[in-house]
């Protein structure tokens, strides 16, 4: 256990319950919350819990949660009357009733472009994985072989069309432009100046997928992006594209994807989130040749960390200090703090 670390809250007072495996990666990262008179406290094994009962037990009496998958339901909510805040390391907030969070002044934080390059980073990592056939290359090679006795596809040049241009997007966005490609996008609030700097032609999603040899996802889950890309949309791609997702598991239909693989009709996925985390034994995905698969490790770099962790901390001590962070998902929870805070 790392020194500053404890076991338990003190009685009276004020902690924060430490959940998201970021936290427990990057502790020393947090000590200004405790410099401000925070106490700290380990709730690791929270991380990903389903039981909600499970989660009350473990953050009851907290002032703020660094959060991590957990399901932040209005019964949670309900039971958790001193909790102020909801702190996640990231952008994905989909596990989390943000109305009822509104309703009872507990304010949702999030981390906007915190850990954009890394994203991006592992982004282009499994794209050129997929297209270059690293991992199969690599097998060849240790098994004895050497060079392929095929021709593989190339990055440089390639159309690929990114799905939702945000901070992350424009992150990837920029590492492609470096490759020459062209870059097709879709994006509801898209910001022109950029996408005229970088070239990036904007569309529809229906006429994106025909044209492009890597489709990448960067799109929050909810309940309009769920199963955005299903088996209508792979239909659409050219034979032989490839499909990447650093974004929220659902955003991309499993069952789909898998039938297109097994098809041969895609010409590989590169995945660091899923449906369902972490993968059980025997998942379909495990078995496929030409798929490259991260354990939703896409932020988990230095820089990754460190900087989610210092914009977590400004999240908290700025909401404590009675102003409302720029990262705040419900800033509507504001009136409720500063009455209850």
């Amino acid at each position: 256990m790392a020194e500053g670390q404890v076991l338990g809250a003190t009685p009276g007072s004020r902690w924060i319950a430490l959940i998201s495996e970021t936290a427990q990666l990057g502790f020393e990262r947090l000590r200004p919350l405790e410099e401000a008179g925070f106490e700290l406290v380990e709730r690791y094994e929270l991380a990903g819990v389903v039981d909600e009962d499970e989660l009350i037990a473990g953050i009851s009496g907290c002032w703020a949660t660094v959060a991590g998958s957990e399901p932040y339901t209005r019964h949670v909510l309900e039971a958790c009357p001193e909790l102020r805040a909801i702190a996640r390391c990231g952008v994905g907030y989909d596990a989390i009733d943000v109305p009822a969070a509104t309703e009872r002044g507990v304010a949702v934080l999030i981390t906007p472009g915190a850990n954009a390059d890394a994203v991006a980073d592992i982004t282009l990592a499994l794209t050129l994985a997929c297209i270059r056939h690293l991992v199969e290359l690599d097998g060849v090679v240790r098994s004895g072989g050497w060079r392929p006795n095929t021709l593989f596809g190339d990055l440089a040049g390639a159309t690929v069309g990114i799905v939702g241009l945000g901070t992350i997007g424009q992150a990837v966005a920029r590492r492609f432009h470096g490759f020459g490609c062209r870059m097709l996008a879709v994006e509801a609030v898209p910001d022109r100046r950029f996408c005229a700097e970088l070239g990036i032609e904007l569309t529809t999603l229906e006429r994106l997928l025909p044209e492009v040899e890597v489709l990448t996802l960067h799109v929050p889950l909810t309940p309009e992006t769920r199963h955005l890309i299903s088996t209508r949309e792979l239909a659409l791609l050219p034979p032989g594209a490839v499909v990447v997702n650093t974004a929220r598991g659902g955003v991309l239909d499993t069952a789909a994807l898998v039938d297109a693989l097994r098809a041969g009709t895609l010409g590989g996925a590169g995945l660091d989130v899923f449906e369902e985390e972490p993968l059980p034994a025997g998942h379909p995905l495990l078995e496929l040749p030409n798929v490259v698969l991260s354990g939703h490790a896409a932020t988990f770099t230095r820089g990754g960390v460190f900087h989610t962790l210092d914009a977590v901390v400004h999240n908290l001590l700025e909401l404590d200090a009675g102003t409302v962070p720029a990262g705040t998902v419900n800033p509507g929870a504001a009136p409720v703090l500063e009455q209850t805070g």
